[in-house]
């Protein structure tokens, strides 16, 4: 198994009571929207690249990442975005590797 450098991914909580949640969207280059790649993230306020995101892709390259907030009735706020640059790929690992007696 590859070793990929992670990321930490913070917010700041709503300020609604009423939230009980977040969801994390992405979309490779730009234009991330509720209909990109998403998952509900629970009600914590930052998770670790990608780790806690089994689904997350293991690419490089310009992502935008987006997170609502999210009520009990499954309703979401607006988007807090974010552009970032994001290397999780893994270069390709030597080969005809040998041990020689001398």
């Amino acid at each position: 198994m590859a070793k990929i450098r992670k990321k930490r991914l913070r917010w700041k909580a709503s300020t609604d009571p009423n939230v009980v949640g977040y969801k994390l969207y992405w979309a490779l280059i730009q234009g991330v929207d509720y209909d990109s790649a998403s998952v509900n993230i629970g009600n914590v306020t930052g998770i670790v690249l990608p780790d806690n995101v089994s689904s997350f892709p293991l690419v490089a390259g310009e992502m935008e990442l987006g997170v609502t907030a999210i009520n009990q009735e499954g309703n979401e706020s607006d988007m807090a975005l974010l552009s970032a640059r994001i290397d999780f790929s893994v270069p390709a690992p030597p080969t005809d590797v040998t041990l020689e007696d001398i």
